[in-house]
């Protein structure tokens, strides 16, 4: 698998975690199931860009 691949399977197995631990008490909390997902990726987003603009570095 490419580099590109890897980083979108990543990707989405990180936020498919993200939101199902999240989704669980939010969810119970009364939070509709769009904004607990917009959260999760919110929560990604600082990593996931971290990430991305460190492996551009090193190339």
């Amino acid at each position: 698998m490419n580099p590109r691949g890897t980083r979108i399977v990543a990707l989405v197995l990180a936020v498919g975690v993200v939101a199902g631990f999240s989704s669980t008490y939010l969810v119970e909390a009364g939070v509709p199931a769009w904004l607990v997902l917009v959260l999760a990726v919110l929560a990604l987003l600082v990593p996931v860009i971290a990430a991305a603009r460190s492996g551009d570095r090193h190339r």
